[in-house]
């Protein structure tokens, strides 16, 4: 099952990327992160599969269920939708995590993009920015000599363990920048742990522009603006984005239907006050 969806995800980037791509990604690094969203109910846990496409120069970490929603939105077959097989598909590209972080260490150069309705946008950070405390002490994941790093990111403290044996100085999320390949960091709270799952080469490397040219590079407190804007309303929002080509989409409800929608939204969201920064 898994091969069939790194095949359709190679599609979904073939498809995409012109053939002159900027990079070629030709390993996969698979983590599973638990993460705690709650800080109300920091007892229990959820869980995602995350993947993590790189070469030495230039990586996209994003999570499996966002890599599936990609492919399926443009690999499609019209009498599928609304069948079972679909539901489960669908039911397969739900994620917690709808970022995709790109890394460009030649430029030294991180890029955070989400997908806002039709809208793809992006902020870039420096690779330095995660300053690193190398430290003695040593041990072994998954056959893997690891050394143990230190640091603060985000308002969290960060305990990481890298293996040498794998030269890519990459990692879950933003964190890079160590001798080698990060296979597990976790803040010092445990509420957001990345484990290592899998390294592969892939027989045939994902083509991918890093970063895209279809992403709009904004300021970083703008996408976060963005996003808090609809969050406190999608209905309002959705009603008055004008997408490409003067595309419109109109949800409609009113009334008590909205404000009854609107207070379920709301609360669920209240659930998500955790997130990996804090600052």
């Amino acid at each position: 099952m898994e091969n069939k969806i790194i095949f359709v995800f190679s599609l979904f980037i073939l498809y995409v990327i012109p053939l002159n791509a900027q990079n070629k990604l030709n390993y996969r690094v698979t983590y599973t992160l638990t993460f705690k969203l709650d800080s109300t109910g920091l007892e229990s846990s959820k869980s995602e599969t995350m993947w993590l496409f790189a070469n030495r120069e230039s990586s996209l970490f994003l999570s499996r269920g966002v890599a599936l929603k990609d492919s399926m939105a443009v690999i499609k077959n019209a009498v599928d939708v609304g069948s079972e097989r679909w539901k489960s598909k669908m039911k397969a590209t739900k994620s917690e995590f709808n970022y995709r972080v790109f890394k460009n260490k030649a430029e030294n150069k991180m890029g955070y993009g989400i997908k806002l309705l039709s809208d793809k946008l992006y902020y870039l950070e420096s690779l330095d920015d995660i300053q690193w405390e190398i430290q003695p002490d040593a041990k072994e994941i998954a056959g893997y000599q690891v050394q143990k790093a230190t640091t603060s990111f985000g308002g969290r403290d960060y305990v990481a363990w890298f293996t040498p044996e794998i030269p890519l100085s990459d990692g879950p999320y933003k964190f890079a920048g160590l001798p080698g390949l990060i296979l597990e960091i976790q803040d010092t709270e445990a509420e957001y742990v990345f484990e290592f799952a899998g390294f592969e080469e892939l027989a045939n490397p994902l083509e991918y522009q890093i970063i895209p040219n279809k992403y709009k590079q904004i300021k970083k407190k703008e996408l976060l603006d963005l996003l808090a804007t609809y969050e406190s309303d999608p209905i309002s929002y959705v009603n008055n984005y004008v997408g490409e080509g003067g595309k419109t989409i109109i949800i409609g409800l009113e009334g008590d239907e909205k404000k009854n929608y609107l207070k379920k939204y709301h609360e669920e969201l209240a659930k998500k006050n955790n997130p990996i920064e804090l600052e």
